[in-house]
């Protein structure tokens, strides 16, 4: 029984260690990023050297209800979201960044709308 708890344990050990490690790819896109959405407001986007992004979008009513947040998946221009709480499946978007501007494209369907029209724009470094 000990063997097992130890190597469930150097498992979790090892994934933690990847889940903490950047990649390289979401390097040049990390960073707190803007947008104006439409009428309501100004959305947010956090990137992180790790892969990890956080969406604050815009909800006056509750705040806190407008916020999306989790792994994306980085290769080269390319972030791809997996199994997010309001979509199954993938959902694919390109990224160009120009100085302090990031310009994110679908790149086809996405089953998560809010996060479509929310993250489908210009976006300007804070």
């Amino acid at each position: 029984m000990s063997f097992n708890v130890g190597r469930i344990g150097a498992a979790a050990a090892v994934l933690a260690l990847a889940a903490a490690c950047t990649q390289p790819s979401a390097r040049p896109y990390a960073g707190s990023w803007e947008r104006r959405v439409d009428s309501t407001g100004v959305a947010t986007l956090v990137i992180k050297p790790t892969g990890a992004f956080e969406i604050q979008i815009p909800h006056p009513a509750t705040p806190a209800a407008g916020l999306m947040k989790g792994p994306a998946f980085f290769h080269g221009d390319t972030v791809t979201f997996r199994g997010a709480s309001c979509e199954r499946g993938e959902a694919r978007y390109q990224l160009t960044r120009r100085d302090s501007l990031l310009i994110i494209v679908a790149l086809g369907p996405d089953g998560c709308g809010l996060r479509r029209s929310t993250l489908s724009g210009n976006w300007v470094r804070r």
